[in-house]
């Protein structure tokens, strides 16, 4: 199995190349896999137990509760509301809700949480363990 930081790379390339394609519903669906891969990473390097898989595998709410993270503003804050995996049943985003506004809070999130993620795996190697 990849690793969620190697996942979560791969799905923010793919974001970007839907969201150049001008898809963004696609673009949408797969950023909350790239905040819901770097949230299940800092997880990890914490030691939080957190569901794997079913649809509390993939409530982003949830994780980011588990990471002990408080809803965040915003951007970010739209995207937690918005995202959901039944994304991947609509052809449109809920009426009123910007597609550019939901792809910045993802990037936002997936950024905030990358940060998260770098100063706990700091603290990690300086304990001789390795950052993966």
């Amino acid at each position: 199995m990849s690793s969620f930081h190697d996942v979560a790379g791969l799905r923010a390339a793919e974001v970007q190349v839907l969201t150049e394609a001008k898809q963004p519903l696609g673009a949408v669906y797969l950023a909350g896999y790239v905040v819901e891969c770097r949230l299940k990473r800092f997880l990890q390097l914490r030691s939080i137990r957190f569901p794997r898989s079913g649809s509390e595998g993939h409530n982003l709410r949830g994780l980011w509760a588990s990471a002990g993270f408080s809803k965040p503003p915003g951007h970010g804050g739209l995207f937690i509301d918005h995202w959901d995996t039944d994304l991947r049943y609509k052809t449109e985003l809920p009426e009123g809700v910007d597609s550019e506004d939901l792809l910045k809070g993802g990037r936002d999130l997936a950024g905030w949480v990358a940060t998260r993620i770098r100063q706990v795996g700091s603290r990690h190697v300086g304990k001789g363990r390795s950052r993966r």
